[in-house]
C-alpha cells in the first residue's frame, strides 16, 4: 500500500486532536451563543450547511413512503456531500489505514462511507408527523471548530438535541475568521455530548483490523444495502 503524504500526516494530526476534546464532552450551551433561528433565517457562516441538511431532511420526511429509497438516495447524496467534510471524517474514523492506502482504495472507501452514511439518513428520517428544526446558535468549539445547536420538535414527544461540529473547509482551516469560510460538518454529537464520529471509529476498528481498508469497504456497502433495501 501507498504510504500517506506528509499533508495528510499533518491533516490528520489537527483533526485527531479535535476528536479527543469532544470525546471528553462539550460544555453546556453559552449563553452568548447567537439567537434561536428557523432553518431559512439560518443561511451564513456555519449555520448555513446546516439549515441546508434540515431542509433536506425534511425533505426525506416528507416524501417517505411516497417514492423508492433509490430515488431518494439520488436527492440526498449531492446534500451529503455538500454539507459534510466526509473525508476528514473518514480519514479520522479509519486512522490509520485510510491514509495508508492507495488513491483508488481511499475513493472506494469514501463511495462507501457517503452511500452508508446517506442510507443511514434515508432509514432514520422515513415519515413525516409534523416534525420541524429550530437552530437554536452557534459557539466556539474546541480547535477552531465552531458549534451549532439544533432541535428537532416532535409533535407528542421529547425534542432531540443535536450539536453539529462543524470546521472550514480547505485552505481556511487555519483561519481565525469565520467569515466567508466554507463551512463543512465534521461530527454530529448527540444530547450535545455524544460523537458520532467516535461512535464509527470504534465500530470501524473491528473490519480495519481485520481486512484493512477494503474489508471496511465492503461493510459499508452491505450495511448501505441493508437499510436502502437493494436501492
Amino acid at each position: 500500500m501507498a504510504g500517506s503524504s506528509p499533508r495528510m500526516r499533518h491533516r490528520l494530526a489537527l483533526l485527531l486532536p479535535i476528536l479527543a476534546a469532544l470525546a471528553l464532552g462539550t460544555a453546556p450551551v453559552a449563553q452568548a451563543q447567537t439567537p434561536s433561528r428557523s432553518p431559512s433565517e439560518a443561511t451564513t457562516g456555519a449555520t448555513a450547511p446546516v439549515a441546508r441538511l434540515n431542509d433536506a431532511l425534511l425533505d426525506l420526511m416528507r416524501r417517505g413512503g411516497q417514492e423508492p429509497n433509490g430515488a431518494r438516495l439520488q436527492r440526498f447524496l449531492p446534500v451529503m456531500r455538500d454539507v459534510f467534510d466526509l473525508d476528514a471524517a473518514l480519514q479520522i474514523a479509519a486512522a490509520p489505514y485510510f491514509e495508508q492506502a492507495g488513491e483508488a482504495e481511499r475513493r472506494q472507501a469514501l463511495d462507501a462511507f457517503t452511500r452508508r452514511s446517506a442510507a443511514q439518513y434515508l432509514d432514520r428520517f422515513d415519515s413525516y408527523n409534523g416534525e420541524s428544526f429550530t437552530i437554536d446558535g452557534e459557539r466556539a468549539g474546541p480547535r477552531g471548530t465552531t458549534l451549532v445547536d439544533t432541535t428537532l420538535s416532535r409533535p407528542r414527544k421529547p425534542p432531540v438535541r443535536l450539536t453539529y461540529v462543524l470546521r472550514p473547509a480547505g485552505k481556511d482551516w487555519a483561519g481565525k475568521d469565520g467569515a466567508g469560510k466554507d463551512w463543512r460538518i465534521l461530527d454530529v454529537l448527540a444530547k450535545g455530548m455524544v460523537s458520532q464520529l467516535a461512535a464509527q471509529r470504534s465500530e470501524f476498528q473491528a473490519p480495519l483490523r481485520n481486512e484493512g481498508l477494503a474489508g471496511l469497504t465492503r461493510d459499508l456497502n452491505a450495511n448501505a444495502d441493508r437499510l436502502l433495501g437493494g436501492a
